[in-house]
């Protein structure tokens, strides 16, 4: 009888052990590391190498835009004075509440929406050069094994563009229609633009904006910096296309 329930208190020990070991296993097949560029030494061959040069080419764009673009969003100011008043102001700000120059985070945005489509045309190039690439393989002789891993990175890379840049292109869409709109004074529309971006917002059907709290001084002081900011950037000319790309 003791034999009998012992084994009874094994088999259940072992199972779970056996079903965490495969949890963790199938854990790390789902954790794949972020696949990274690394621009190797020229071939000699021209096909080859222009596909090489597209790849190292895309690759800094992306991580350029990815790594440095900066978002802001337009909030809702309650300033407060000495005796406790509150006066309501829209403003750019940045993610710890400081005013932006509104004229400057257009400029950000625009610059990006413009490239995208030349980033686009690059990575229809790169894939196009990817087919030039693995015919051209054969001609690097031995070179062929050590040069042949790179071209999965046309096709990754081209993904990442996809998708990365398509995200961070639509919200900088997104973000200058809020600044058009606050310089145009029309505040509903940048709560309903602001719903866009915010999932939970737009499944709710409510349109919100963030609202921040400021000391009279330091807002004057805020202001002063950010209104001259605005007046050496100016932004007529930088229209943004209506249609998305």
């Amino acid at each position: 009888m003791t034999c009998i329930l012992s084994m009874g208190l094994v088999v259940p020990a072992y199972a779970e052990v056996v079903t965490q070991k495969k949890e963790k296993k199938e854990k790390k097949k789902k954790e794949k590391k972020p696949y990274v560029w690394t621009m190797p030494a020229l071939t000699g061959n021209k096909d080859f190498d222009d596909y090489l040069k597209l790849c190292d080419d895309l690759n800094n764009k992306i991580v350029s835009y990815s790594e440095n673009i900066v978002f802001y969003e337009v909030a809702e100011v309650h300033v407060i004075d000495e005796s406790g008043e509150k006066d309501i102001q829209y403003h750019v700000v940045d993610s710890a509440g400081n005013l932006r120059s509104a004229n400057k985070a257009y400029q950000q945005n625009f610059d990006l929406i413009t490239a995208y489509p030349l980033i686009a045309l690059d990575m229809t190039n790169l894939g196009l050069a990817s087919t030039n690439a693995s015919l051209a393989l054969t001609d690097l002789g031995l070179n062929a094994i050590s040069y042949g891993k790179y071209l999965k990175a046309g096709p990754i890379l081209i993904g990442r563009g996809g998708k990365e840049m398509k995200e961070i292109y639509k919200r900088a869409r997104n973000q200058a229609k809020q600044i058009k709109a606050l310089k145009e004074g029309k505040i509903d529309d940048i709560k309903a633009l602001n719903a866009e971006i915010n999932a939970s917002d737009v499944e709710a059907g409510t349109a919100s904006i963030r609202v921040i709290e400021k000391q009279k001084t330091n807002y004057d002081t805020e202001l002063e910096k950010v209104t001259q900011e605005d007046n050496e950037t100016p932004i007529e000319e930088m229209e943004i296309p209506e249609e998305e790309f």
